[in-house]
């Protein structure tokens, strides 16, 4: 016992990547453990925020939303419980209606129907669910060298997590068909091959014209000065955003959209899912005064200096882990499934190979705190108790927990990159 925990050390000292699979299969096994003792009720707590209806909810109601066209945007999404109108752009609406055509009653509607009693709708919605899973399954494939067996446990680990199956996936948000279009588009930008590196631009304007906001990666290829790709990627997104409002209204569909887009989204500012609702907290908790706009001035400063460390870092991977921060902190109407796509630097970490020698720190801190977020954090039972209900919508001790983790994995790589003092000697391997 003793040599193998020394081997096992061993194993860490060389390569403390390894602690990312200690600590993300420990919480996901303890999970299954504790689950013959607590049953549902722990996953009620842990899994389902305390409300069993949060089970399929971004999916059923985007597909209310898309079920009348023409007057898509300017009524009350159906996905909304404070009154938001529809924000996706209306390609992520033409792939909900197709999915609606599919599931809807004779009376064109499914708001407020529990998902069993919708013709198909369970069937559709776990084809849809298989698809963006196999997606991803092959986007991990094209990213780094390619390793079955470490894409198979990458993927195992990730879709057992609290962020995937326990929000991604339980609420059938569009975001894990985004991750994966993105993941796969990222992979495919660095092939050699020009129909390659094409097919991934393509890929990556379909997750702008879904989410909008990965098209912060687009300062990725400035920074490697592939021009004529970021040009082809601003112009497929444009098309793709763009075309699709003839099937929705047209110019003034557009126009609404763009006023739905940029009026306040809520009035709740103290989630601690965004940036500005961090800021927003801290001073008036300090002060006692409500600063929604020095919040914003503090928050888009935050992003200013995480796109100046993805320009000027000397590594791939970390450059995608900032520009990773600022489309996961800075949109304001932000949950736990959007901590997915800190699985694409991730997964370039763990299957890249270093550059460099890896250092203890921050290399071992960083691999540490992606276990802790990409698991299902059981340990927090020891201090909360689970018949703990928040204020504020959406937020759960779990949720508080992962976005500990992804701040403090932020905070981490920031400032391994400021005192980052460029590249060292590689020593030579012996014979």
């Amino acid at each position: 016992m003793k040599q193998r925990a020394k081997a096992f050390l061993a194993r860490l000292r060389k390569d403390p990547r390894n602690l990312f699979w200690l600590i993300s299969a420990a919480g996901i096994l303890g999970y299954f453990l504790l689950s013959f003792r607590y049953g549902g009720k722990l996953y009620a707590w842990m899994i389902q925020e305390n409300s069993p209806a949060i089970r399929f909810i971004d999916y059923f109601s985007h597909l209310s939303d898309a079920s009348d066209r023409m007057s898509l945007y300017s009524h009350f999404s159906g996905s909304s419980l404070a009154g938001y109108r529809p924000l996706f752009p209306p390609l992520a609406y033409c792939m909900y209606h197709f999915l609606f055509r599919l599931t809807s009653l004779p009376d064109g509607s499914v708001t407020g129907l529990p998902p069993e009693t919708v013709p198909g709708a369970l069937s559709v919605f776990t084809l849809w669910l298989v698809f963006t899973a196999v997606l991803f399954f092959a986007a991990l494939g094209l990213i780094g060298k390619r390793n079955r067996k470490k894409d198979l446990a990458l993927f195992t680990l990730l879709t057992l997590s609290a962020v995937f199956a326990g929000s991604g996936f339980l609420t059938g948000n569009s975001a894990m068909l985004a991750l994966g279009l993105t993941a796969a588009g990222l992979g495919l930008s660095e092939s050699p091959s020009p129909r390659r590196r094409k097919a991934g631009i393509l890929l990556l304007a379909l997750s702008v014209a879904l989410k909008l906001y990965p098209a912060v990666f687009g300062l990725l290829f400035l920074k490697e000065k592939k021009n004529k790709d970021l040009l082809l990627l601003v112009l497929l997104s444009l098309a793709l955003v763009l075309v699709p409002f003839v099937f929705f209204g047209g110019v003034s569909a557009l126009q609404t959209w763009l006023d739905n887009l940029f009026r306040p989204l809520q009035s709740d500012y103290g989630r601690p899912q965004y940036l500005k609702g961090v800021f927003f907290s801290l001073i008036r908790d300090l002060t006692g005064r409500e600063a929604s706009g020095v919040s914003t001035a503090l928050s888009a400063a935050v992003c200013l200096l995480w796109a100046f460390l993805a320009w000027r870092s000397r590594s791939r991977q970390r450059a995608v882990f900032f520009l990773t921060c600022i489309m996961v902190f800075f949109p304001t109407n932000s949950f736990r499934y959007t901590l997915a796509f800190f699985a694409v630097p991730l997964a370039m970490l763990l299957k890249e190979e270093p550059e460099e020698p890896l250092r203890a720190w921050p290399a071992g801190v960083v691999s540490a705190l992606y276990g802790m977020l990409f698991t299902v954090p059981v340990w927090i039972l020891a201090v909360v108790p689970m018949d703990l209900r928040y204020d504020f919508y959406a937020l759960t001790s779990v949720e508080i927990w992962l976005y500990l983790a992804a701040y403090a994995l932020a905070a981490v790589m920031t400032a391994a990159e400021l005192t980052d003092r460029g590249p060292r000697r590689i020593p030579a391997r012996r014979p």
